[in-house]
């Protein structure tokens, strides 16, 4: 991982960023097997559920161990949702899309972020 947090996707700048972005935060312990299979999976994910409208941060929290007592992180590889609201957290190596997608509440987003 690299030493500072890392934009996985969404192509656009902070200024075109729209409201209805979904902004996700993972939280990984350096690079591991399960670290690099969760960014893989979120990946994955999010290009399967809102392809082109999301933004994934890493965080290294060996990298970045303040980061991780801010945002209250106890186990590693997190998945926190941050926007829309609420916040949401899953843990794990994130392989289990259908329950990602329910613990994430994004059941009712996947209609909106799909592709027409």
């Amino acid at each position: 991982m690299s030493a500072q947090p890392v934009d996985v996707d969404s192509g656009l700048s902070s200024q075109e960023q729209p409201s209805d972005l979904l902004v996700l935060r993972l939280y990984v312990t350096g690079n591991t097997h399960r670290s690099t299979r969760a960014v893989e999976n979120a990946r994955r994910l999010l290009e399967s559920v809102a392809a082109g409208r999301f933004k994934l941060e890493v965080i290294d929290i060996y990298l970045h161990p303040e980061a991780a007592i801010a945002a209250q992180i106890i186990a590693a590889p997190t998945l926190v949702k941050l926007n829309p609201g609420p916040l949401r957290r899953v843990i794990g190596d994130l392989s289990d899309s259908d329950k990602v997608i329910a613990a994430l509440g994004l059941n009712a987003l996947e209609r909106f972020f799909s592709k027409p």
